[in-house]
């Protein structure tokens, strides 16, 4: 059964509600630990349109109940992998307005699945942020990087930059009221999906208005040039808004101060935060909000 099918054999969107948390009181996940160790990139191998679908739990209310955020478990049919790819949809209880909500894509690190997000607390953050006006609405989006094409591809037809941009992407915009500009795009990876939150917003910079790169795992990149983003911050004409962090005992802290040098030479819009702690979910958790932060910064009004 395909997620569409799924989604309307449950009636309203709000009746495949997996999870509603309320900053005042809510309980947030048990913590698994997670590590994201080592990565590396080789290569790897199509989908019908679903039918829109505007679920009420972002559509109904004609004001935002920022306290609220709806976590609705999916799928969608994997383009340059196979089978389904399973997504989580963190969405505010708001009316979307005419322009639709701006949009984050968060990619998990390896060898961690989208629960990793979770487990991080990032509803418990969005609802807290909500609350205190912090952050506009938004919509959160945080798919798995299915296997092999998210360790073994660096980019280009049969890797995750094909997923990415001809699966789930087309995916969410088809069934969710998220704004299209790339203004109003952007991703945020930990990882190894540090290094594809870079690439893809490195190599699509029309697409993409900000990216957010936590750890990201360049020191094991063994991408080409045209897809590795220390190649491509040597010589590069344009690219999105860039934050990237790191601990300062974290094994990915010299490549990631290495990159934010080259593009900070190229004159972009970059910042690089480093928090106490190694390649670990506290530094992690330690960083998003200000990554959030930085994302939204051009979201406010």
């Amino acid at each position: 059964m395909d997620s569409r099918a799924k989604l309307r054999r449950q009636g309203s969107w709000l009746a495949l509600l997996v999870l509603t948390v309320s900053a005042c009181g809510a309980t947030a996940p048990t913590a698994t630990p997670s590590s994201a160790p080592l990565d590396a990139p080789t290569a790897a191998p199509p989908s019908e349109t679903p039918t829109p679908l505007l679920p009420e739990a972002v559509t109904s209310t004609p004001e935002c109940l920022p306290v609220n955020v709806a976590v609705e478990d999916t799928d969608y049919p994997a383009v340059a992998a196979r089978g389904d790819v399973p997504v989580l949809l963190l969405l505010p209880a708001c009316d979307a307005g005419p322009d639709g909500f701006p949009v984050v894509f968060l990619l998990h690190g390896k060898p961690m699945t989208e629960q990793q997000w979770l487990d991080l607390g990032v509803p418990e953050l969005l609802s807290e942020g909500w609350q205190s006006r912090r952050w506009p609405p938004m919509i959160v989006v945080a798919a798995r990087q299915p296997e092999p094409v998210f360790s073994n591809t660096d980019g280009g037809p049969g890797s995750y930059e094909q997923e990415f941009f001809e699966g789930l992407v087309p995916f969410v915009e088809s069934i969710l009221p998220v704004g299209k500009s790339r203004l109003e795009r952007a991703i945020l990876g930990i990882s190894r999906g540090g290094v594809w939150a870079l690439e893809l917003g490195m190599t699509h910079p029309a697409d993409i208005g900000a990216v957010a790169a936590l750890s990201p795992s360049l020191a094991v990149n063994y991408a080409r040039p045209a897809y590795n983003p220390l190649s491509l911050a040597e010589d590069f004409a344009e690219f999105p808004r860039i934050y990237l962090g790191a601990g300062d005992e974290d094994w990915a802290r010299q490549h990631t101060e290495k990159l934010s040098g080259l593009l900070e030479t190229l004159k972009g819009e970059v910042r690089l935060e480093i928090v106490p702690g190694g390649h670990e979910d506290g530094t992690w958790a330690a960083l998003l909000p200000s990554a959030l932060d930085f994302i939204a910064s051009e979201w406010k009004e």
